[in-house]
């Protein structure tokens, strides 16, 4: 199984701050596949993709911006996930559906919350370590 990063997020999050921060790792490359992720055989959408750094610490990336776009059970299990709140530039209803949306999967899936990047050191390496989950821990 090859790295799987999905950040989950909405419209009008300011989600391409929190990209643009994570490429500048090489691991990470993003792949905005606007798929709908909803059985294991669908991650070779991201992973067919080319990736820019071709050895084992690659990790294949996409954002999630939706909540039907992102359903299977068993992918829960094999990728990780950041969740980006962001600031509120949609109609609060929508928000609030989105959001609640997001607790959920986090509840199921554990990852990191993130509001903004208030509390985790600027510097990428602070940033990696905290969504990897350890001193550069290649993604399992």
């Amino acid at each position: 199984m090859r790295n799987i990063l999905f950040i989950m997020t909405h419209l009008g999050s300011g989600w391409e701050q929190l990209v643009e921060k994570l490429k500048e790792d090489q691991r990470f490359d993003f792949f905005k596949t606007d798929f709908y992720y909803h059985h294991p055989e669908d991650l070779e959408i991201l992973t067919n993709n080319q990736h820019r750094c071709d050895n084992a610490a690659a990790v294949w990336s996409d954002v999630i911006l939706h909540n039907k776009d992102f359903t299977c059970r068993a992918l829960r299990d094999s990728c990780k996930f950041v969740y980006w709140q962001g600031p509120v530039s949609i109609p609060l209803d929508q928000y609030s559906y989105r959001i609640q949306g997001m607790r959920w999967y986090h509840q199921k899936t554990g990852g990191l919350w993130l509001q903004s990047f208030n509390g985790i050191p600027s510097d990428g390496d602070s940033l990696l370590a905290a969504i990897l989950g350890g001193e550069h821990d290649v993604i399992t």
